[in-house]
Parts: structure tokens; sequence; C-alpha cells
């Protein structure tokens, strides 16, 4: 296992070959000597750091948008389901309107703000190369929809007389029942808000300057040649397992032996003793890749399949 030390290998040196993507997770598996779960980051070759885009924001103020309104139609329908007074709801949903008509509005409503959400995690997935930080930017405009729409229908609620439905609302006097279900929705919507922006700047900064230090050591670290050594199965993340391993690569200072986080799909799990490209700094910044040059050979799928 000799290394091949080249300093300032360009980007993308030795991770060309079946895939040809600008997602970083094309082209797992996806190594961490310093990440564990959804923090492990990866980013594809040629790829930069990502960034917060305007299609990116635009996207996440759609999700706002639409989590807000279902989330205001919804405490609206459930008020003009109780014996709640006139007036008290934040919007007055007709009742003449036919059965089929506001099933296909509700499926129509519903699957684009899915779309829109799923597309703000696809994104945020894709540009920051890490699965906590897409996380986190898809539940901030999705909270903040919740509780926007439920806050809005709770204040519609109080303003006709503040203090007696205060009081009817807390001794659970019927007409009251979709004013504490509004409220508690709006409550835990944005405590959970709250919480999520409050990790949000982590995250991102996390996820930059991980990539930041993937595309550094691809431009200017030293290149050497190893090879995993599979280890087992930590937990899945969904259907995808993560496995410990250990990275042993030669360089000119010895024979080394790193532990690591390998984060990949049951069809793209290497065979034991595969070939990696190990980027070193000689600072203690170290990241590792698959050798796509070596032609990898992919363990049987069934072996990383989590049972039913």
């Amino acid at each position: 296992m000799a290394g091949d030390a080249v300093g300032g290998v360009a980007s993308g040196d030795g991770v060309q070959g079946d895939v040809d993507s600008r997602d970083w997770w094309d082209h797992r598996p996806v190594f961490s000597t310093v990440d564990k779960g959804g923090r492990i980051t990866g980013l594809a070759p040629s790829e930069r750091p990502g960034r917060l885009t305007g299609r990116l924001l635009i996207s996440s103020a759609l999700c706002f948008i639409g989590w807000g309104i279902a989330s205001l139609l919804g405490t609206s329908l459930l008020c003009g389901g109780t014996s709640a007074p006139a007036g008290s709801c934040a919007v007055d949903v007709p009742g003449d309107v036919p059965v089929v008509w506001a099933i296909v509005a509700a499926v129509v409503g519903g699957y684009l703000t899915l779309f829109v959400t799923t597309d703000v995690t696809e994104q945020a997935r894709q540009r920051f190369g890490q699965r906590r930080a897409a996380s986190f930017l898809r539940s901030a405009p999705l909270l903040a929809g919740l509780f926007a729409g439920a806050a809005i229908s709770v204040v519609t609620a109080l303003r006709i007389d503040t203090a007696e439905t205060i009081r009817r609302t807390t001794q659970g006097l019927i007409g009251t029942e979709a004013i504490a279900i509004s409220a508690a929705l709006a409550v835990l919507a944005g405590l959970w808000w709250v919480a999520v922006m409050l990790r949000l700047p982590g995250a991102l900064l996390h996820a930059y300057q991980r990539q930041t230090t993937i595309d550094r050591l691809r431009r200017d670290g030293r290149r050497y040649g190893g090879q995993v050594r599979l280890g087992d199965i930590v937990y899945w993340l969904g259907n995808n397992p993560e496995l410990n391993v250990t990275i042993e690569y030669d360089s000119p200072a010895g024979h080394h032996q790193r532990r690591a986080r390998m984060r990949t799909s049951p069809d793209r799990v290497p065979t034991d003793g595969s070939r990696v490209i190990v980027y070193d700094d000689l600072r203690g910044d170290v990241h590792v890749e698959l050798d796509r040059a070596a032609g990898p050979v992919w363990a049987p799928e069934a072996r990383y399949t989590p049972s039913e």
C-alpha cells in the first residue's frame, strides 16, 4: 500500500468515474473522520462550498406561505365545525362548496405545499452537502408558517371580546375548542421554530466550514493512496447504513490508521480493502474519498439492507 504523495492536487482527482453529478450524494460513499450521522458533510467534485441563493430563499418563502395557508384554513375549518360565535373564525369557509371541489382544492394545495417543501429540502441538502443543515432549513419556514396561520386564528377569535373569550377558553366551554387547539398549535410551532432558529446558523456555518476544508484539501493537500477497512454498522438513517471504518495509508511520516464514519446506500458499500484517496494537509485535517479509478467493487446489497 504505497503512498503516492502529490502536492497541490487539482480538485476532483481520483473521483471521476461512474458518476458525473453536482449532487454530493451521487458520489457516495461519504467518509468523515470528524463527524457522525446527519453532520457528515459531502461536496461533489468540481463544486464549491454552498451558500444561500435567491432560489433557495424564494422556495423557503413559498414554503412559509404554503404552510401558513394550510394552518390558517385548517384552524378556520375547525372553528367553523364548532359552535363558536359568528365572526370568530379567521376565514369564513362557505358551507355550500361541493365536497368534491373542497377535496380537489385540498389535494392540489397539499401537493403544491409538499412539493415546495421537498424542493427546499433537496436544494439545501445538495448545496450544503449535509442533511442536518437541510433539515433545519426546511423546518424553519414550515414551522413559521404553522405558527403564523394558527396565531392569526387565535387573534381573530379574541378580537370580539378578548377577556370573555379567554375566560371561556380556559374553562373549556363549548365553542372554544378551535381557539384552544389553535393556541396550542401556535405555541408548540413557535417554540419549535425558536429552537430551530437558534441552531440553524451554527448548522449552516458547520456545513460551510466542512465543505471549505474539503475543497482546500482537494486543491492544496497532499494525496495518498490507502485502503478502507469496514467495521460494524452503527445505524441506518432511513434505509442508508452508516458504518465504522478504518482508513489505512502510508505517508513519508509513516503508516497511518484513522477511524472514520462512512455513510452510503445499501447498493454502494465498497468491499473490505477497497482503495481510497486520502488528502492530508499535515496539520490534522484529512479528507477521504473512494478511488473511482481503481474500479471499486460493491458488496452485495442485501448484506447492508435493514431487515423489516
